[in-house]
């Protein structure tokens, strides 16, 4: 199963930009598809020790919050970019 992980951390300012363009119907809907058929799930942390713990869950530990893994294993950890592959498939508002 092709899945895009984004993650967020609550009262983070970068993650805040990030939740201003995200289109909410395409995180809340199960059936949402992204241009290469792949899945969107969208995590957000309570604090930063929980998205240490969460990260490393996901074996992407060491990274910063906001933190984009797509499907192909790609991580992007840039907010610009993550705005950019967000909109790109379908997951920001138009």
């Amino acid at each position: 199963m092709k899945i895009d992980r984004l993650f967020l951390e609550r009262n983070c300012s970068h993650c805040g930009t990030i939740r201003a363009v995200l289109d909410m119907d395409a995180v809340a809907e199960d059936g949402f598809r992204g241009k290469d058929d792949q899945s969107f799930h969208v995590f957000v942390s309570q604090s930063n020790d929980a998205s240490k713990e969460l990260l490393k869950r996901f074996d992407v530990g060491g990274n910063p919050i906001p933190l984009l893994v797509t499907h192909t294993g790609d991580v992007i950890e840039k907010v610009g970019l993550i705005l950019r592959y967000l909109k790109e498939n379908g997951m920001a508002e138009k």
